[in-house]
């Protein structure tokens, strides 16, 4: 290594750039002075860009190939700059009377991925592909979901060709507590056929449950079926209708393609509403997200309980605004895909994502969101054999960002980025609370980037009319739904898009690798607005 040093910085750089990105990582850890050449090349650190974020075949690609997708990584993280414009791609306005009304499903939902928007609308389900190579726009009506049963939740999965429907059966009358009673169905399908899905053993699964006392119990799920690869997670809980007590949470995880369905138990987290919320890091890591803690549970496989591994505690909650939590996180990108034109540029990994916790108070000046760094949740929690807790200000400060809120704001997250609907054209001063969006007004679209690398190459801490990204730091939130102030160090970039969008009937927010769509619900109608930044020159330099 002394002898290497000894060597031109742009013949070390030369050498470095040959290395796996596994191996410039040791070097930059064993050695300061490789550690601060690394940082120093732009070649490099798009290297290791596309290592973490994952981009298709990295680990095995030609020089070539490394530098076709470097400057696809280039011109994809130039796309959202300081002070951005944006083209209108299209825009569309689908009639919602359609189809009559179900009582079963309700009246509108959406999700988003690979360019696949989907909706329920009134009990049929409207399938929009906005991208530019495929046409898989679909409509289904109720009966065509699923014909024997009630639908109640939908989520698809584009890259698998998979929509799974979940059915419940309303109430469960318990006289025999050693018995296992049908709790609900879900059905596997093909978006593309509306068929049962080809790849599926059992295309309707049959989830049980046994009751520990006689009685009726009515069953609620926990948010929409997560789909991560060749596994469904569909989280729920059980109410006795005369005891009204809490009840614990209990997870079927489905292997939907070999037709395999095992019941997990939760213990510690009891249910009165959906006041825990869950999300699915990969295949065998769970966290648990409550008012004052963020549990991270692993899965051996498919048949293991879930045993929690790590806790991550939150700052206590003013019991007078106990607030009501949305969790927003990238999709997953897991999976065989049938599909594979669909597949975005890169598929961001852990270190390249964060979730971000909407925290809804009363009253609203207390709200706030919490964004979080998701690098802290898989691999710690492996390597724990017993279950461990830190306090908030051993991880918070280093690893989330606070910012005040309002539930008027649209928020959507993918990797790194967060797309958020604020009423002013520039970035709020670090810590300052904004009205809420007028009904009547405007609003502006903030795209914010916590990717530690995008910060560390852009130097504009000031000027926000410069090109470079504007990198801020969320300062002391004073006022809010926990009882101390909350103090963030965590940087990140600042973009805002300079074109103002009507406010009146906006509904969802939807934010891709190269794309915002917006959705706007007016009687009678849904309209779409596909936009992407404006692409700037961004050159071929990588000799650094």
């Amino acid at each position: 290594a002394i002898e290497l040093l000894s060597c031109p910085t742009e013949l070390i750089w030369r050498i470095l750039s040959i290395l796996a990105p596994r191996d410039i990582c040791r070097c930059a850890i064993t050695c300061r002075a490789f550690w601060n050449m690394i940082q120093n090349s732009v070649h490099i650190q798009y290297k290791l860009e596309l290592y973490a974020q994952g981009f298709t075949k990295t680990t095995t690609l030609d020089s070539i190939g490394v530098s076709r997708e470097m400057s696809s990584l280039k011109r994809s993280t130039s796309l959202w700059r300081s002070g951005l414009h944006l083209n209108t791609v299209l825009e569309e306005r689908l009639m919602t009377s359609t189809f009559p009304e179900h009582p079963s499903l309700p009246w509108l939902r959406f999700g988003m991925k690979c360019g696949l928007l989907w909706m329920l609308v009134q009990s049929g389900l409207f399938i929009r592909d906005y991208n530019t190579n495929t046409n898989l726009s679909r409509t289904w009506a109720i009966h065509d979901l699923s014909s024997q049963r009630r639908p109640n939740f939908l989520t698809v999965d584009p890259l698998q060709d998979l929509v799974v429907i979940v059915s419940l059966p309303g109430f469960v009358t318990v006289t025999d507590t050693e018995q296992d009673y049908h709790s609900f169905w879900v059905e596997c399908r093909s978006a593309s056929s509306q068929h049962p899905h080809p790849d599926s053993v059992c295309a309707s699964l049959e989830c049980k449950h046994t009751f520990d006392i006689r009685g009726v119990y009515h069953i609620d799920l926990i948010g929409d079926p997560a789909i991560y690869g060749d596994y469904i997670f569909v989280f729920y809980y059980i109410e006795n209708k005369s005891y009204k007590r809490a009840s614990a949470t209990f997870m079927q995880a489905i292997d939907w393609r070999k037709g395999y369905v095992k019941r997990h138990l939760f213990p510690d987290y009891y249910q009165q509403g959906s006041q825990h919320q869950f999300y699915v890091v990969d295949q065998r890591t769970i966290v648990v997200i409550g008012s004052s803690f963020i549990t991270v549970h692993t899965l051996q496989d498919i048949d293991g309980s879930p045993q929690p591994r790590l806790t991550y505690l939150l700052p206590k909650c003013h019991h007078s605004s106990f607030p009501f939590m949305i969790v927003h996180a990238s999709p997953s990108f897991s999976g065989t895909a049938p599909r594979a034109d669909l597949m975005p540029g890169y598929v961001p990994s852990l270190e390249s994502q964060i979730i971000v916790l909407e925290l809804i108070s009363r009253p609203c000046t207390l709200s706030i969101i919490l964004v979080i760094d998701t690098v802290i949740f898989p691999g710690a929690a492996l390597q724990l054999e017993t279950h461990g807790k830190i306090p908030w200000s051993d991880w918070g400060p280093q690893h989330t960002c606070c910012f005040p809120h309002d539930p008027s704001y649209q928020i959507s997250v993918f990797g790194s980025k967060m797309a958020y609907t604020l009423p002013r054209d520039h970035s709020p001063e670090p810590g300052q609370r904004l009205e809420k969006l007028s009904a009547a007004g405007h609003f502006y679209i903030h795209i914010w980037d916590f990717n530690k690398r995008v910060i560390a190459r852009s130097g504009n801490f000031y000027n926000p009319d410069s090109p470079d990204l504007l990198i801020r730091k969320p300062g002391r939130v004073v006022q809010s739904c926990f009882d101390e102030e909350i103090i963030s160090n965590h940087p990140y970039t600042a973009t805002v898009c300079r074109a103002p969008f009507l406010t009146h009937g906006l509904r969802e927010l939807f934010l891709e690798q190269d794309r915002l769509t917006l959705t706007s619900v007016q009687p009678g109608t849904v309209d779409i607005q596909v936009v992407s930044p404006i692409q700037v020159d961004v050159g071929s330099d990588f000799t650094r």
